[in-house]
């Protein structure tokens, strides 16, 4: 039985980045390939400065390329699915159970209300909403509002999505201590950013 290592990590992202490209609707327009990339980027950056070591981030690596694949099969309650694929693709690596299930923790950790139990889920859950404190965060939330619409989730104009957000912030914590430490204090600027859209909408 196996440890995940770079190769692993390297076939994992082919795999899921086929997925994503030939397999996840259309609808879909913020939980693409290229935000599941940058929640990976997200967890490198949170792992590698909370001093993990190397078996640990790779861990979080597949957890994070893994983390929204069931959005291929289903909208709601996505992370089982997701947790389904990264399992049966780690088994298929002869990786130890004991790893696949910190793997699939992770995963299952980051559906909301997000409930981190270990370190590895606290980085996760905060790299996959680190784009909460991003310059291009109005952008991003927007293709969240259309993939909204364009599933039947809910259809909201831009003014009634500001101030769902806005309820989201207030109900949303940081985890791990890069999240408390160097994300809230740039995640609140982006709420004071979204309140000043609301107020303007207001006028």
């Amino acid at each position: 039985m196996n440890k995940i290592d770079d190769t692993i990590v390297a076939e994992a992202r082919i795999y899921v980045s086929h997925l994503l490209d030939h397999k996840l609707s259309k609808n879909c327009l913020f939980h693409t390939k290229k935000h599941t990339l940058e929640v990976l980027r997200n967890t490198e950056i949170i792992a590698e400065y909370s001093n993990l070591k190397e078996d640990d981030i790779n861990i979080l690596r597949v957890a994070a390329l893994f983390h929204d694949v069931g959005y291929i099969n289903t909208y709601e309650n996505h992370e089982d699915e997701s947790a389904v694929y990264a399992a049966e693709f780690l088994d298929s690596k002869n990786v130890e159970s004991s790893v696949i299930k910190q793997v699939t923790d992770s995963i299952m950790a980051t559906k909301m209300p997000q409930n981190p139990r270990n370190e590895l889920s606290r980085i996760l859950c905060d790299a996959d909403l680190m784009n909460m404190t991003f310059d291009d965060y109005m952008e991003q939330i927007d293709l969240m509002r259309q993939e909204w619409e364009k599933i039947g989730k809910a259809r909201l104009n831009t003014h009634e999505f500001h101030l769902n957000s806005l309820k989201f912030f207030k109900a949303h914590q940081y985890h791990s201590e890069y999240g408390k430490k160097v994300l809230q204090p740039k995640k609140e600027q982006t709420e004071l950013k979204i309140k000043e859209q609301v107020n303007n909408n207001r006028k």
